[in-house]
């Protein structure tokens, strides 16, 4: 018998038992690979606000490369700043594998190469099975990735839909369009609402596209775009990221779903290490209010704190279906307003500018106030 099961060691599940043994309580992490972290299925940017605000400081030994912030470039080749917060390239697996020690630390046990096969009701609590065991705990985390065993299992799932990512890693010297302080993503009508990244990591650089697309092919495209030779890869990774997730609620007595589980990723970037990081923490918390009092019904409480975070705004996935209309000449002819510019340079005399010099723009204004609205959010709240 357990306080607390954890399903699934990435940082969201890491965060929520670093806060439930740190509070003295029986905390088992179950995650189905073998290493923790490994293989990566992660471009591996954070803001270093999304690190700070959930109690992280950054630590020599999986930081890889600190960026300065993230250019948007055009297909024209035109860029503004998306954001200039300073955030940092990581080594996952040693950023995911600090995360659980530190709750093993504090008195976590932790079962890799263990694999869930069934998550329910029992006795007022939940009951596991995992590799032919029945662990049984009073208060159960869901952070078992974008197909969430534990989130179909409580059933809580109405409709998943998922973006495929695909990237490749390269020495440093064979990507020839790298900024070596920034995050690069290419926009294009082509990514239908996803991009196309190059991410300086250190001595090497992560390469890749994602959205509703063909990940791989649109890798490939962009690699002979650029020049960039897919025979000196060093790396491939791939994975899937939640886009539009419904579940009836994230929390349910004594249950909370957390991270890409959960559908906690920034529909506009595809952005997750910091929604995990936040979700898992926020479940931890939760679940020990609902451990100290006894109360199951207290994990509920997860739910609205979620919903009401910018991390679930729905004008981040209204924006994104407009984005996916946007056609090349528009996304260029904005961009070439901006060259250069931070996007909060937008002011009433960049937009009459801007108006005077193409009157068609007055067209798309509520769709660009929108838009800045977006990001503001999006800067809120971190990358």
């Amino acid at each position: 018998m357990f306080d607390a099961v954890v399903v699934g060691a990435g940082p969201a599940g890491g965060m929520a038992a670093r806060e439930l043994a740190s509070a003295g309580y029986r905390t088992a992490i179950l995650d189905k690979k073998k290493i923790i972290g490994e293989p990566v299925q992660c471009a591996e940017g954070v803001s270093e606000f999304g690190l700070r605000s959930n109690g992280l400081q950054p630590r020599e030994e999986w930081i890889a490369q600190k960026v300065a912030g993230a250019k948007c470039v055009a297909p024209n080749g035109k860029w503004f700043y998306i954001t200039r917060l300073p955030g940092y390239a990581l080594d996952r697996p040693s950023f995911d594998r600090w995360i659980v020690n530190d709750a093993v630390d504090h008195g976590a046990t932790l079962r890799t190469s263990t694999r869930v096969t069934a998550v329910a009701r029992h006795d007022g609590g939940w009951r596991v099975q995992a590799n032919g065991e029945s662990l049984d705990a009073r208060v159960v985390i869901g952070a078992d990735g974008p197909s969430s065993l534990t989130a179909r299992q409580a059933g809580l799932v109405r409709s998943l839909e998922k973006i495929v990512a695909y990237e490749y890693r390269f020495r440093r010297e064979d990507v020839p369009i790298l900024d070596p302080d920034f995050f690069l993503l290419f926009v294009s009508r082509v990514y239908q609402g996803g991009y196309a990244w190059v991410f300086p990591k250190g001595d090497s650089v992560n390469v890749g596209a994602g959205g509703p697309i063909d990940g791989h092919a649109a890798t490939v495209a962009f690699c002979r775009r650029f020049g960039i030779d897919v025979a000196r890869r060093t790396q491939t990774i791939a994975g899937s990221i939640p886009y539009r997730y419904d579940l009836s609620s994230l929390a349910a007595p004594g249950l909370a779903i957390v991270g890409d589980a959960a559908g906690i990723t920034n529909p506009m970037n595809g952005a997750g290490i910091h929604p995990g990081l936040f979700s898992g923490r926020i479940a931890g918390e939760c679940a020990v209010a609902a451990l100290g009092t006894e109360d199951p019904p207290a994990m509920l409480a997860y739910d609205r704190i979620l919903r009401a975070s910018p991390f679930l705004d729905p004008l981040l996935s209204e924006m994104i279906d407009r984005v996916r209309t946007w056609h090349d000449s528009f996304i260029n002819s904005v961009t070439e307003e901006l060259h250069g510019l931070d996007w909060r340079a937008v002011d009433a005399k960049v937009s009459l500018r801007a108006f005077l010099r193409k009157p068609w723009i007055v067209l798309h204004a509520r769709d660009l106030l929108r838009m800045i609205r977006t990001l503001e959010l999006c800067d809120r709240y971190g990358w």
